[in-house]
């Protein structure tokens, strides 16, 4: 006799699925979003336009070079903010970039104004690796 799962669990379980196959483009849908706030020519954007023209995460990656040589500059928000997306593409380079900016833990996410944050959450909850 097999067990039957209650139709809550079951619905759960599509749910769960349908979203997970939804991430990888809510991600990138998100991404663009947040490459357009940090600053598209640390993602190898020269102009804002050109982001219509990226099909995925790939077309979108951070020039790490040009954010380390950058970085220091900035005011911390963006530093806290553009590390953190660093963090998404590699994280042990992100790491590195958390740490040189003093992020010590998640909290330091509190000093981002509330569409940062969003973005970071959402990009969180639709990450799938890179």
């Amino acid at each position: 006799m097999h067990p039957q799962l209650p139709e809550s669990a079951l619905s759960d379980l599509i749910n769960a699925h349908q979203q997970q196959a939804l991430a990888p483009e809510q991600f990138f849908q998100a991404w663009k979003k947040a490459v357009l706030l940090a600053g598209p020519r640390y993602f190898g954007i020269e102009c804002r336009s050109d982001i219509n023209m990226a099909h995925s995460k790939w077309d979108l990656c951070p020039d790490v070079p040009l954010i380390e040589s950058a970085i220091g500059v900035m005011s911390h928000g963006e530093q806290v903010f553009l590390a953190a997306l660093v963090s998404f593409y590699n994280d042990e380079t992100g790491g590195r970039l958390l740490q040189r900016v003093g992020v010590r833990g998640l909290a330091d996410f509190g000093l981002l104004d509330a569409q940062r944050r969003m973005l970071l959450a959402t990009l969180i909850i639709h990450y799938s690796g890179w």
